[in-house]
């Protein structure tokens, strides 16, 4: 087993705190306004605290939104970027814990007193670690908490609310696709929304009740079609944009808008008052941080012990769009980005 380094690669934040004029999108040109290859000391490990020899690490939109400066906690200029990933713990602080996790291979999220994922090494607490059996692969395992967590927590949302179904936008997306599956296996309809018809086929096969293309000029009477005959209660938005508010319109009562995303950078117009008092609709976000921090243990451990055996098992599995190195992040990241047709990684 490998040591604790006294400094390691990483892909460095340029900016600080959060951005004056958010643009509202994740498109990158060049990330090198944002992000700097350095080296990182060491630290004296906090109690409680791992450190991570990486094997390789999620992109996700949340990270892009984070790097513009428009995400849910500020950046910090020179501590490593990266959310999320997978890798052997080589090292802890001084908590039993911690230590017992030492050689493990786990599956973890930054936090504020650590660093970052897109590294050689990742610095965490032990609480954000989840061990991995080896039957969990690489890919599976680096993207194992954001996009997965928050499908099956969501998907639990609209299940406990009794939703006859759900409705997605990104529908070719990995978080939809988890919940696509989910919804096939519990026996409720799902309704995916998307903007080119080269996803359609690839989601009916995986259990999509109905796909939509938002670009079809028959799409408006096609939803409210979709919406009279499945009746889903629950509509969990990624874009955020006028066709969201389309679709909630075309939703009956009791409906709740879920929004854990902001794709595109139009800003949707109200949805109907009215109905928000009269049919009782609501419209909320849900982002995973807090619910890691306040989900009651039960319902925590059944989300990671579902999820994980979806993994192990075969019923999920991550789409890899494009693997980078992390020393070619900066050359051919924002290239490789453009159309990945599936999730990226930074290998080590």
């Amino acid at each position: 087993m490998s040591s604790v380094p006294e400094s390691f690669t990483a892909l460095l934040q340029k900016g600080d705190g959060y951005t004056d004029t958010p643009v509202g999108h994740i498109h990158y040109d060049s990330f090198d306004d944002v992000l700097e290859l350095g080296e990182v000391s060491v630290p004296e490990l906090e109690p409680g605290q791992v450190i991570v020899e990486m094997t390789m690490a999620a992109i996700n939109p949340s990270d892009l939104h984070f790097l513009k400066g428009e995400y849910g906690q500020p950046r910090i200029k020179g501590k490593a970027a990266g959310f999320e990933g997978v890798g052997t713990v080589v090292g802890s602080g001084s908590d039993p814990y911690a230590t017992s996790l030492i050689g493990q291979r786990v599956s973890f999220v930054a936090t504020p007193n650590g660093s970052g994922t897109w590294a050689t090494h990742g610095i965490t607490d032990a609480m954000m670690c989840i061990p991995m059996p080896d039957m969990v692969a690489d890919p599976d395992a680096a993207g194992f908490i954001v996009n997965p967590l928050t499908a099956a927590a969501m998907f639990a949302q609209a299940k406990d609310a009794g939703s006859p179904g759900v409705v997605l936008t990104a529908g070719a997306s990995q978080v939809s696709k988890f919940i696509i599956a989910l919804a096939r296996d519990e026996g409720l309809a799902s309704i995916a929304i998307v903007r080119r018809d080269v996803h359609t086929d690839m989601l009916l096969e995986l259990g999509a009740t109905v796909v939509l293309n938002q670009n079809d000029p028959d799409f408006a009477d096609q939803l409210k079609a979709a919406m009279r005959e499945h009746k889903p209660e629950m509509f969990i938005d990624a874009v955020v944009d006028a066709t969201s508010t389309d679709v909630f319109n075309a939703m009956g009562k009791n409906s709740t808008w879920l929004v854990y995303g902001s794709l595109s950078p139009e800003l949707p117009p109200l949805s109907n008052p009215g109905e928000l008092i009269f049919l009782n609709k609501t419209i909320r976000g849900f982002w995973l941080t807090p619910w890691l921090m306040g989900a009651p243990m039960e319902e925590r451990l059944a989300v990671f012990g579902e999820v994980q055996a979806r993994f192990g098992d075969g019923r999920w599995s991550t789409d890899v769009g494009a693997t980078v190195a992390l020393t070619d992040v900066m050359s051919d990241l924002a290239n490789t980005l453009q159309d990945p047709r599936g999730k990226v990684f930074i290998t080590l």
